[in-house]
């Protein structure tokens, strides 16, 4: 999936005023591992004010950014077989919730795998989306759809007590102690099967969602979805850090990483400017090559390079993604005892000179500059200083 379709999803599906979903399953669980209670409801016969919170929560499972909190994931073919967890997946999407064996069932997968200290909440949503159909200029018919996008959503959200103290009880009409509170938190993770890819129901594919990206839980994907999680954000600028590194060994100079960088935010410039695409720029191991050549890496570097990559990038051979890679603001230079951030379109104001032997950053002093918020001056006696140094 890409920001387009969910943002399609996020927005036809879980609007409080439409909200697509039919049917709801629930189950929570302590920290034992034990089952508290499980429930289950006709979505649309909640009051307003629940449904509302409902659909705030199924929104905040499909929100943020590619690589860092949403992750495309794609099925093994070994698990589209008969017994597979893709299988059991469409078996569980096609009951539209109604197996009660196949919703216990899932239930105790979730439990099984999920690691987690506290109480929490398992939310089974299932729901259906009529598409309406979009011309080629654009436009979107809403009263002529072509195809159905039916899904489960699987939310799973902290159950936390809310902090103790007085609280004002409008029946009593006083404050009074509240020690024994809880409530549902924002979704720590989530998953939507199919996925809704090019405007249709795609069930070799499912989106998975992690509100931390230091804190994944692979081990629901991977005993639910029955697969790996794609490198993260910070795993894929290390990637290519090392292999920029590596390959161009010692002429990994300033001016190069400074126009590599340039490079990358260009991409990403050109892409953002594109109305047919909504995308993020992907990185392959030609793109990644064809910036070393352009960048002055030798023939013998990009003979390396091969090599190189294929040990860096390992066994996922995703590409990479420009926008997870590349600071598109800063231009960031930092040492052990100092860390310089400049913006990326002002980049071209630091330069290296080598001054007796030894290489420096220069920057130009502007009016602008402040050290510790004290505005300061230029020194426009370099001549005098010169002569001093002379004498």
């Amino acid at each position: 999936m890409d920001k387009k379709s969910v943002s399609e999803i996020k927005s036809k599906c879980f609007n409080k005023n439409d909200c697509r979903i039919d049917r709801m399953r629930a189950c929570y669980v302590n920290e034992e591992k034990e089952r508290i209670s499980t429930f289950h409801d006709m979505f649309l016969q909640l009051e307003d004010e629940e449904r509302s919170k409902y659909c705030e929560l199924f929104k905040r499972s499909m929100s943020g950014k590619f690589g860092r909190n949403l992750f495309n994931v794609e099925f093994p073919i070994a698990e589209e077989v008969e017994g597979g967890h893709q299988d059991f997946l469409i078996k569980l999407q096609q009951s539209e919730l109604k197996d009660d064996a196949l919703v216990e069932q899932m239930f105790d997968r979730i439990i099984r795998s999920y690691s987690y200290p506290g109480k929490y909440l398992i939310i089974l949503s299932h729901g259906v989306y009529d598409i309406p159909l979009k011309l080629k200029d654009q436009t979107v018919l809403d009263d002529a759809s072509e195809y159905v996008y039916s899904f489960i959503l699987c939310t799973i959200c902290p159950v936390e007590l809310l902090r103790e103290g007085l609280c004002y009880d409008v029946n009593a009409q006083t404050f009074m102690s509240r020690t024994d509170d809880w409530a549902v938190k924002n979704p720590e993770n989530a998953f939507l099967f199919p996925a809704f890819n090019f405007r249709n129901m795609d069930i070799h594919s499912s989106l998975y969602y992690s509100r931390h990206p230091e804190e994944r839980h692979e081990e629901l994907a991977l005993d639910v979805l029955g697969t790996e999680l794609s490198r993260t954000e910070k795993d894929q600028q290390h990637v290519f850090r090392e292999i920029i590194e590596t390959t161009l060994s010692g002429d990994c100079t300033f001016e190069t990483v400074r126009n590599i960088s340039e490079q990358i935010n260009e991409m990403i410039r050109e892409n953002s400017n594109d109305k047919e695409t909504d995308d993020h720029v992907e990185l392959s191991k030609g793109d990644v090559k064809r910036l070393l050549e352009s960048n002055g890496a030798t023939d013998e570097q990009l003979n390396q390079f091969e090599r190189i990559y294929d040990e860096a990038v390992g066994d996922d051979n995703s590409p990479l993604v420009a926008e997870n890679i590349q600071d598109q603001k800063h231009l960031v230079v930092k040492s052990l005892t100092m860390k310089l951030d400049v913006k990326s379109e002002n980049a071209d104001f630091v330069e290296t000179r080598v001054i007796d032997g030894r290489e420096y950053l220069l920057i130009p002093i502007a009016d602008d500059i402040e050290v510790n918020g004290i505005k300061i001056r230029q020194n426009l006696k370099p001549v005098k200083v010169e002569e001093e140094a002379k004498a």
